[in-house]
């Protein structure tokens, strides 16, 4: 009976902590055209860029006016800034440009 019991507890146990560490990341649209500088690194340094309406991102923090958007991955180049080749990851953007799409 008491084996019963631990695997019972086990198996509550690993599906509780299965769904509970899914991390869900929320996903925006850009609703409206968006003009700022961003750094791209190496030769070219920053760069003016447009975010197109329908252009879509992954966010990684939320506030009530900004949402932080991921623009680019990590890679090696980013490991060791700053360095003349490190690029932007992240952009802080005001809410009124973007719409939650999932």
């Amino acid at each position: 009976m008491k084996k019963i019991i631990y695997s019972l507890i086990l198996t509550i146990g690993i599906i509780s902590c299965s769904t509970s560490n899914i991390n869900k990341t929320n996903e925006y649209e850009f609703v409206v055209e968006y003009t700022t500088t961003v750094t791209v690194g190496g030769f070219i340094g920053v760069y003016k860029r447009t975010f197109k309406v329908g252009e879509k991102y992954s966010a990684t923090k939320e506030s009530k006016d900004v949402i932080t958007l991921r623009i680019a991955e990590h890679s090696e180049l980013n490991d060791d800034c700053p360095n003349s080749w490190c690029y932007q990851e992240l952009l802080d953007v005001p809410r009124k440009f973007l719409k939650l799409v999932n």
